[in-house]
């Protein structure tokens, strides 16, 4: 009895992690294929504030669920300063500030993409991104 129990819920969750990834695939469609590519067109367009030097950029593709770029920056430029620059250059560029769900930044939206800012020390981070949700 317990082994057809066991069974049957394995077959459940089977059946649900096949629906969901034809949902999935119904929201999204070929985006997960294309979505890369168009992560590094976003970050080839990102202006860069004068006097700053790109460090480091990091990619994370969790597929059919989200992917980020994050880019790191060295500059000499205050926290005010650089939230200015990208509120100046994103929206002349089409996107729109949002609220920020990372705590102390910046962030923009367009479309489904969204691009956050956020500031250290000598340094500060943009992380381009998109969730996949149905």
């Amino acid at each position: 009895m317990v082994r057809k129990i066991v069974m049957y819920l394995l077959f459940v969750g089977m059946l649900l992690s096949v629906y969901d990834s034809f949902e999935n695939y119904r929201i999204n469609g070929d985006d997960f294929a294309r979505d890369p590519k168009v992560m590094y067109e976003i970050y080839d367009e990102l202006p860069i504030p004068d006097n700053t030097d790109e460090i480091e950029k990091k990619e994370f593709i969790k597929k059919r669920y989200s992917l980020s770029l994050y880019v790191y920056y060295r500059t000499n430029l205050s926290d005010t300063e650089i939230r200015q620059f990208y509120s100046e250059k994103l929206s002349d560029k089409g996107w729109q500030q949002i609220e920020d769900q990372g705590g102390k930044g910046i962030a923009f939206k367009k479309g489904r993409w969204e691009i956050s800012i956020h500031s250290e020390l000598d340094k500060y981070y943009v992380d381009i991104y998109k969730f996949y949700t149905h």
